[in-house]
C-alpha cells in the first residue's frame, strides 16, 4: 500500500505532515483563487472536495479517482478505528462495488458472508416462530442474474475502501485528517472555498457533503440548525429509541439466518449474525423523542423483554450494560421540495437521504450516489457545466432514493400495524401471509433493480457457497475458543 495512507488505516496513526503537494508550512500555495481556467482536461481535471471520509464518501472517491478527477478527502477523525458491526450490500450496492472496481469487489467477498443459503423474515417475538420469510433475498438474484447480497462488518469494509483508495489514488495523499469543514463560500469564478476548523481553507470546483445525517455541508446548504440536539427541527422521530449490542454469541441456529426480525407488542428486535461469532442485536423500543438515556440498560431490556422468546433474552444477558448503545432514532422526509444540489455544491448518502435500518439500504444507496455522480462528471467538458450536471444528479436520484425511504418507514409502520394482531394468529396466517411475500418480493425487486451488472448464476452459486463455507468455519472456531476460555 502506498505510504501516504498507512498511517491512517486502524493502529498506523501518525501526525498530518503533507497533503496532495502541499507543504505544512503553506498548505494553500497551490490553491489560488481564480487560477484555472473553465476548461476541464487530463492537465485540469476537476477538483472535488469530499467532506466527510465514511463509506459513501471513500467509495465515492474511488469512483471520481477512477474517472480522472482530483479528490480530497476532509475527515474530523484522526486515524480510522474499527467501529460497528454488520452492514448489508444488496446486490445494488455490490454489483455497483464491482462495475466500479473488480478487486475491490473480490476483496469485500473475501470477508463477507453471503445471504445465499440462509433465511431471513419476521417472526414472532414471543413464540420465534417465523411469521414471514423474505425468500426473494435469495430468489431474485438467482432469476435475475444478480450477484447475491452479502453482509460485512463496517470495519472489513472501511479497511477494503481504504486498501482501494490507496491502489487508486497512487503516491497522492487525498486523505486530509482531523479537519472538519467550517463553512464554505462560492468566489465569482464560481470554485468553492471551504474553510476548515483549523483556519486553512481548500479551493475546488465541487463540494460534496457525505458527512452523515447530520450533515454541516447540508445545515449551510439549507440553512439549518446543526447537529443532533436540533433534530426536531430538521429530521423526523421514528416513535423508537434504539438500543444495540454485538456479543459472542454461540448459536449453530444463526448460521443459518441472514437476519431476523422479532416483532411483538409495541416494541421489536432484530438480530445479524456478523463475524467471528458476534451477533449484531437491535432493540427497537417504542419511545417519546428526547427522553434521557436509560440507566442500567441492561436490565431495562430484561425487563422488556422479560415474556419474550428465550432467544432474544439470552442475546441481552450475552451483552455487557457498558457495550449496549443507544439513541433516538430518527430519519428525514425525502428531499422533494428541497433541491440537494446547488450551484457546485451536492449532497451524497445519509447526508440527503438518511433511511431507516431496516430497508438494509443506507449504504447501497450511498455506493449508487457516488457511482451515477462519476458517469456524470467524467466526460465534462467545461466547469461552466458544474451546475447544470449536479441538478441533473438530484433529478436521477431523488425518485429512487425518496422511494427507498418511504419503504423504510412503510417498514416500520407495518410493524406497528402487525403488533396487535398477534393474538390473533389465525387472520395473520389466513389473510396477510399470502399477501405479504409479494409486497416483500416487490419491495427487494425495487431495491435490487438498480444493479448495473448481470452475473452467471453458476458463478455466482459458486461464490455463495465458497464464501458460505468459509464463513462457518471461521465462526464455529470463534465459537470454540469462546468456549474453552468461559
Amino acid at each position: 500500500m502506498p505510504a501516504p495512507l498507512q498511517q491512517f488505516l486502524p493502529g498506523k496513526a501518525k501526525p498530518f505532515k503533507t497533503y496532495a503537494g502541499i507543504r505544512p508550512s503553506n498548505r494553500c500555495h497551490y490553491l489560488q483563487v481564480n487560477s484555472l481556467s473553465s476548461g476541464v482536461d487530463k492537465e485540469n481535471p476537476l477538483r472535488i472536495i469530499i467532506a466527510g471520509g465514511g463509506l459513501g464518501g471513500l467509495f465515492a472517491a474511488i469512483c471520481f479517482l477512477k474517472a480522472g478527477l482530483n479528490v480530497t478527502i476532509i475527515e474530523k477523525t484522526a486515524r480510522y478505528r474499527p467501529f460497528g458491526g454488520p452492514i448489508q450490500l444488496a446486490s445494488n450496492g455490490i454489483g455497483t462495488v464491482k462495475i466500479v472496481s473488480e478487486n475491490l469487489y473480490e476483496n469485500i467477498n473475501n470477508v463477507a458472508r453471503p445471504f445465499w443459503g440462509t433465511e431471513s423474515g419476521i417472526r414472532d417475538g414471543l413464540t420465534s416462530e417465523w411469521m414471514f420469510k423474505f425468500e426473494a433475498i435469495n430468489e431474485l438474484p438467482s432469476d435475475l442474474r444478480l450477484p447475491f447480497s452479502v453482509c460485512i462488518d463496517r470495519s472489513d469494509l472501511q479497511l477494503e475502501l481504504l486498501k482501494e483508495l490507496a491502489e487508486v489514488s497512487g503516491k497522492e495523499n487525498i486523505l486530509r485528517m482531523s479537519s472538519t469543514l467550517k463553512s464554505y463560500e462560492i468566489n465569482s469564478s464560481g470554485e468553492v472555498i471551504v474553510h476548515l476548523d483549523d483556519e486553512t481553507h481548500l479551493v475546488g470546483d465541487i463540494l460534496i457533503g457525505a458527512d452523515g445525517i447530520w450533515s454541516q455541508t447540508r445545515s449551510i446548504l439549507f440553512d439549518e440548525s446543526f447537529g443532533s440536539e436540533f433534530a426536531s427541527s430538521t429530521a423526523s422521530f421514528t416513535g423508537f429509541k434504539l438500543f444495540s449490542g454485538l456479543p459472542l454469541f454461540a448459536s449453530i441456529e444463526f448460521l443459518k439466518i441472514g437476519y431476523c426480525a422479532y416483532i411483538g407488542p409495541d416494541n421489536y428486535f432484530v438480530a445479524c449474525p456478523d463475524k467471528q461469532g458476534r451477533i449484531q442485536w437491535y432493540a427497537f423500543i417504542k419511545s417519546d423523542a428526547g427522553t434521557d438515556d436509560v440507566d442500567r440498560s441492561k436490565e431495562y431490556l430484561l425487563e422488556v423483554f422479560k415474556d419474550w422468546n428465550p432467544t432474544v433474552r439470552d442475546l441481552i444477558s450475552a451483552t455487557s450494560s457498558e457495550e449496549i448503545l443507544q439513541r433516538d432514532l430518527w430519519d428525514r422526509a425525502p428531499s422533494i421540495f428541497k433541491d440537494w444540489s446547488k450551484d457546485c455544491i451536492t449532497l451524497l448518502g445519509d447526508s440527503c437521504h438518511a433511511t431507516m435500518p431496516n430497508i438494509g439500504q443506507g449504504c447501497g444507496l450511498a455506493f449508487e450516489d457516488g457511482y451515477v455522480l462519476s458517469l456524470l462528471l467524467k466526460d465534462i467538458k467545461s466547469r461552466q457545466e458544474i451546475p447544470h450536471l449536479l441538478k441533473r444528479f438530484y433529478r436521477k436520484r431523488i425518485v429512487r432514493t425518496a422511494a427507498i425511504q418511504g419503504l423504510g418507514r412503510l417498514n416500520s409502520e407495518a410493524i406497528k400495524i402487525l403488533t396487535p394482531l398477534l393474538p390473533y394468529r389465525r387472520f395473520v396466517d389466513t389473510v396477510l401471509s399470502p399477501l405479504l411475500p409479494l409486497v416483500f418480493r416487490l419491495q427487494f425487486w425495487y431495491c435490487y433493480s438498480f444493479c448495473p451488472v448481470n452475473i452467471d448464476t453458476e458463478e455466482s452459486l459458486d461464490l455463495a457457497k465458497n464464501m458460505s463455507e468459509k464463513y462457518a468455519s471461521e465462526t464455529k472456531l470463534a465459537w470454540r475458543d469462546f468456549i474453552k476460555r468461559t
